[in-house]
């Protein structure tokens, strides 16, 4: 999509550059050096498809392993637990490799590349991943919505539509959502692999921040889990300056409406956005996964 021109005073509309890396459509990056970098039996890496509940599990993940709620409050999520694969000097935290490979240890890692993609010392077990996955039917919803407020989709339901087309025929940013999905699933019962699902994440936080403790070796008490789960509600994250992205709005305009960086932090949600239509089509990712093993709730 073309840059867009500003008005006087006003943001512009900045768009993150699109590319096609092995087959997979994505946002400009390194994947050259991400493939080769070396990796740390220490890293945390949170790995996802966009909208499956990745900052939530990021920024538990982040509490968990440090407990440091004075950092948190005060610094970005986007510089504490940088997302690889983007790199945009026009963004202030879109560094890339040369920013996490500067990283004191342990480095925690947002990433959205499929598993083949991921750096061969990662994929053969050197560092630690938790893989978060979600119903595709809400993911459509969130990543759209995204999208939207973020300015690189028209804003209109015919668009909408287009984007249920390409994210089912798997043409889509990151897409196809099964064989990401699935990548992961397969590695699941791997010592240096965490596989969480959205749907259990928000019934249960106090059960996940333990989880993720168990599998990191960190020790909390019941009054850790506490103030981690209270500080990682949805209405405090909404309204939370250092993970809501509320920066954007400094750097490029931003459409606020139905749309935002994060939303309802709830499972289900797709019920009230999308048609039977669409519902029916996504419908069809879901197919691809049976006999995995893996089952989603869709709520």
């Amino acid at each position: 999509m073309a840059e867009t021109s500003k008005n006087e005073g006003e943001k512009e509309n900045l768009q993150l550059r699109r590319a096609t890396y092995k087959g997979i459509a994505m946002f400009e990056c390194e994947i050259d050096d991400i493939e080769k970098m070396d990796t740390r039996d220490d890293d945390i890496w949170v790995c996802s498809f966009p909208r499956s509940g990745t900052t939530l599990v990021q920024e538990l993940t982040y509490l968990v392993q440090t407990l440091d709620f004075e950092t948190a409050r005060s610094v970005q999520l986007d510089a504490r637990f940088p997302q690889l694969e983007q790199k945009d000097d026009r963004f202030p935290y879109y560094k890339g490799v040369k920013y996490v490979e500067e990283m004191k240890s342990p480095r925690m890692i947002k990433c959205h590349l499929h598993h083949f993609m991921l750096p061969v010392q990662l994929q053969k077990g050197k560092g630690r991943i938790i893989y978060i996955v979600r119903n595709p039917k809400d993911i459509a919803t969130s990543f759209y919505r995204l999208l939207q407020w973020g300015g690189f989709v028209l804003e209109n339901d015919i668009a909408f539509e287009v984007f249920v087309d390409e994210f089912v025929n798997g043409t889509g940013l990151f897409c196809p959502w099964p064989r990401h999905v699935l990548e992961f699933w397969e590695r699941r019962i791997d010592k240096n692999v965490l596989f969480l699902k959205y749907e259990d994440v928000v019934k249960d936080k106090p059960k996940t921040a333990r989880q993720i403790a168990e599998f990191l070796g960190r020790t909390l008490t019941e009054d850790d889990v506490a103030k981690i789960c209270d500080y990682c509600s949805v209405d405090n994250m909404k309204n939370n300056p250092m993970c809501n992205m509320s920066y954007w709005r400094d750097i490029k305009k931003v459409y606020d409406g139905d749309g935002g960086f994060i939303n309802q932090g709830k499972a289900g949600a797709w019920k009230s956005l999308l048609t039977p239509e669409m519902a029916k089509k996504i419908e069809k990712l879901l197919d691809e996964i049976k006999g995995s093993g893996l089952n989603l709730d869709d709520e």
